[in-house]
């Protein structure tokens, strides 16, 4: 792709969130308890003494209330759609009913094996990323699910993701660790009610850094990992990147800036534990014209990872997504070797 192209793109998708709404915090804050700034100020700072404790889900993390459907819409090719009550509640009913989807492979397999996918930040169509699991499918059936505030868990009067990324640093750390113990619950789930056996976890911007995240905290064993995209240093994307002047706008509004910010955020810096996953089965793939957590962040977490292998494409952020036939080859091609 042509780099003014990518440059277009990935600005608009800056002007697309301001006019919709999305990342602008009119009221700051709404997203803070009753200690306010305060308690906030706490929380992370216990969050950040060790966030891979942190964020660690237990082994028993339970699918209460798990109800299993055929998705009702047209050309669905028997896709599934999988409901069970959030082993972590954050006290949002909406949000707290997990929801994940089953597509199945094109050419059903005999062994059970399946991917297990976590998409991008505020993302409202189950649809975009049916699109760009396609290639995937022709060799995989594919688990995604929802992470919290995302298609359907949005509360009403929210946009997706709203209450991931907001004016509260607390209320990430607090998806962190909603989205792990969620993914821990549907992860025991596959086997035990599908059938299904995950052959890797894919993970897309977001969906990556926090699949990498929970890995380095002792999650997913020894099952591949395939990272496409990740976001790395969530201060250093705010202030440099594409979509962050908002959310920045949104924090000052709340008290919270220079230093204050700083110490809030210090700890959400991928690079600082990813160094765990040497040895594991890694294939990074990023665009050399990521705009949304620019240069060189892709390149500080690909050291510190040191992946079996990398791939840097011609694209941006959100343009790597049209390269989605290039990325299934590259991840069917390194699970076969693994298998092989």
């Amino acid at each position: 792709m042509h780099p003014a192209f990518i440059h277009t793109f990935e600005t608009s998708l800056r002007w697309k969130n301001r006019l919709i709404g999305v990342g602008r915090h009119r009221e700051p804050l709404r997203y803070f308890g009753p200690g306010g700034l305060e308690e906030a100020e706490r929380l992370c700072e216990e969050a950040s003494r060790d966030l891979l404790a942190f964020v660690r889900p237990p082994e028993d993390a339970v699918f209460a209330n798990l109800v299993i459907a055929p998705l009702r819409r047209p050309r669905s090719r028997g896709a599934l759609e999988i409901r069970f009550d959030s082993p972590r509640p954050s006290g949002q009913a909406r949000n707290d009913r997990v929801i994940a989807r089953l597509i199945p492979a094109r050419r059903p397999r005999t062994d059970g094996r399946a991917l297990v996918f976590h998409h991008a930040l505020l993302q409202r169509y189950w649809g975009l990323w049916e699109w760009f699991l396609a290639p995937f499918t022709e060799h995989y059936p594919v688990v995604m699910m929802a992470a919290p505030y995302h298609f359907e868990r949005t509360p009403r009067g929210w946009y997706p993701g709203e209450g991931t990324v907001n004016a509260n640093p607390w209320r990430l750390y607090e998806a962190f660790r909603q989205w792990s113990w969620d993914q821990k619950a549907l992860m025991r789930l596959l086997p035990e009610s599908l059938g299904l056996r995950p052959a890797a976890v894919v993970g897309y911007s977001l969906g990556a850094f926090q699949a990498l995240l929970v890995a380095a905290a002792g999650e997913f064993e020894e099952l591949p990992l395939i990272s496409v995209a990740s976001t790395n240093r969530y201060l250093y994307g705010l202030r440099e990147g594409a979509l962050g002047r908002d959310t920045l706008e949104g924090l000052r509004r709340a008290g919270i800036e220079g230093d204050r910010l700083d110490r809030m955020v210090d700890a959400i810096q991928l690079e600082r534990y990813v160094n765990r996953l040497k040895g594991r089965p890694v294939l990074f793939v990023a665009g050399h014209h990521d705009r949304v957590d620019p240069a060189p962040s892709a390149h500080r977490l690909e050291a510190a990872l040191s992946p079996t292998r990398s791939v840097w494409l011609h694209s941006g952020h959100g343009t790597v997504l049209l390269e989605r036939r290039r990325i299934a080859e590259e991840a069917i091609r390194f699970l076969e070797r693994r298998a092989g």
